[in-house]
Order: C-alpha cells, then structure tokens, then sequence
C-alpha cells in the first residue's frame, strides 16, 4: 500500500467524526493524517522503540516485513486502537522507516538505549 493510500486511510479516520457542512476532500484528509503522524512521531519513538519485542528486528541484516508489521500491530494496538487504524499506522511506521524512527545517538542514551540501531528502511 502507498504512502498516499495509507495517509487517506488515517485521514478518513481522523475526521470521521468532524462535523461539517461538506466532506474532505482527499488532499485535506492527506494533510490532517500526516499532521497526525508528525504529532505522535515522540510517542511512537517511545513505544516501539523502547518495546523489547522490537530488539531481534533492528540492525543492518535484512528483517521479514510481514513479521515486523505483526509486532507493531502488537505494539501500537494498545495505544492507538481506538483513533486510528493499527494496521495502517504500522504500515505507516514502516514507511517511514524503523531505523530513522529508532535512531541511537552516539552516546547509546538514544530512544533506543542498548539496542542496535535498525538499517531497515523497507516499505510494503
């Protein structure tokens, strides 16, 4: 699924319960789910990054994708079940790319603090 199908997908879901006089249009829903996404980039960090499920799928060895969505939907079905789709946002998450996601600074105090830092940067 595309970066732009996903945004729509959590565009629809974000304004589902807006009140209006005219729907969105797609571009408007594209705009709200990215500035969505942008918002919780902090909270995502700390969840997925910190979670050790996440720990045998960062590094710079090729990973399975379909196992790695399957633990964020794990991950992330607690926290966002209830504003947005958990399979889309973790699709979402992989799109953007685990490894920028989980960045590890120099000094290992990183989100990710110990664990190796993900080369994975694959999209479904």
């Amino acid at each position: 699924m595309s970066k732009d199908d996903l945004e729509l997908i959590f565009g629809e879901a974000l304004l589902a319960d807006e009140f209006g006089a005219k729907d969105q249009s797609d571009g408007e829903k594209r705009a709200a789910a990215r500035r969505w996404f942008q918002a919780q980039l902090s909270g995502l960090r700390t969840l997925v990054c910190q979670n050790p499920s996440i720990a045998g799928y960062l590094g710079p060895e090729a990973k399975d994708r379909n196992a790695l969505l399957s633990v964020l939907i794990d991950i992330l079905g607690s926290q966002y079940g209830q504003t947005v789709p958990v399979a889309a946002l973790s699709a979402q998450v992989l799109h953007y790319g685990i490894d920028k996601l989980c960045t590890c600074s120099e000094s290992g105090s990183g989100p990710q603090s110990g664990l190796r830092r993900s080369r994975l940067t694959s999209v479904l």
